[in-house]
């Protein structure tokens, strides 16, 4: 009879043990959550992942490079996680699933998926989480730069070249009962609109003015903590148009659009 190996029992052995899962979640600003779906908790490389009712979906993906997707059953989480990402924040939140066994030692956690959390929503107490794999990003148009009336930069970035900080208004704001409404006497200092598709940031998270009418403005979503007498930072928005490059900013040197293309084809024009 053929001898089997160690390292053939070890793995049929590790097949009939049931294993736990780690999920580590995290923003680019450095704030992480870290959860497993275990009965208790579990140190791992010097990170420790709290017990929490976690049951992921299996990971779909086919040989036509769809987008590898995943869903997550969550019933109740201890921090504001699940507060956090129903706010629908302009952030993008990484996840990274890990499958390993605590009998191991040391621990050697295979990776199951990894990508980002697109959206949330509710049933009840219980949310579902659907992610993306990295794939995600192979689908967006390339080239980024596209011929358009618009321009292509935004701003404050590299190629707008303009100094967000030269524009930045510091103020203590009072809000509403729906907390998406955000008012300051120093709003009226500059005509409304003015503020309108800017930003408004507290501490590491931002949120999209949708609406500036003299004092008040109006955020897309909630901040996760928000009391009225805070002090926010706000800055002003741009709608890519070469005529509030040039009346707002004074910038038209690095526009980067094409106003004056035709938005008619003469070609399919009727005789």
């Amino acid at each position: 009879m053929k001898d089997v190996t160690q390292g053939y029992i070890d793995k049929e052995e590790a097949t009939q043990r049931k294993p736990v899962e780690i999920y580590h979640v995290w923003r680019d600003e450095g704030v992480h959550w870290r959860y497993t779906n275990g009965d208790v908790a579990i140190v791992y490389d010097g990170e420790t992942y709290a017990p929490a009712s976690l049951e992921r979906s299996l990971v779909s993906y086919n040989s036509q490079l769809e987008i590898t997707t995943m869903n997550i059953q969550i019933g109740a989480l201890d921090d504001s996680i699940i507060e956090f990402i129903s706010s629908n924040p302009v952030e993008i939140l990484w996840i990274m699933v890990s499958k390993l066994h605590r009998e191991q030692s040391p621990l050697e956690p295979d990776v199951v998926f990894i990508g980002q959390i697109k959206d949330v929503s509710f049933k009840g107490v219980s949310a579902s989480v659907r992610c993306v794999g990295f794939e995600h990003f192979l689908k967006m148009p390339v080239p980024v730069w596209r011929y358009q009336l618009t321009c292509n930069h935004a701003v404050f970035d590299s190629k707008c070249a303009l100094t967000a900080a030269s524009y930045k208004v510091a103020t203590e704001v009072a809000i509403d009962s729906t907390e998406t409404q955000l008012t300051s006497n120093d709003f009226a200092d500059e005509t409304s609109g003015y503020f309108t598709r800017g930003k408004v940031v507290l501490g590491v998270e931002s949120r999209t003015i949708v609406d500036h009418s003299g004092t008040v403005i109006k955020i897309n979503y909630k901040f996760s903590e928000l009391e009225a007498g805070d002090f926010v930072d706000v800055y002003p928005g741009c709608d890519g148009k070469i005529e509030t490059c040039r009346d707002k900013y004074d910038n038209v040197d690095n526009f980067l659009g094409f106003p004056f293309m035709p938005v008619e084809n003469p070609a399919l024009r009727q005789p």
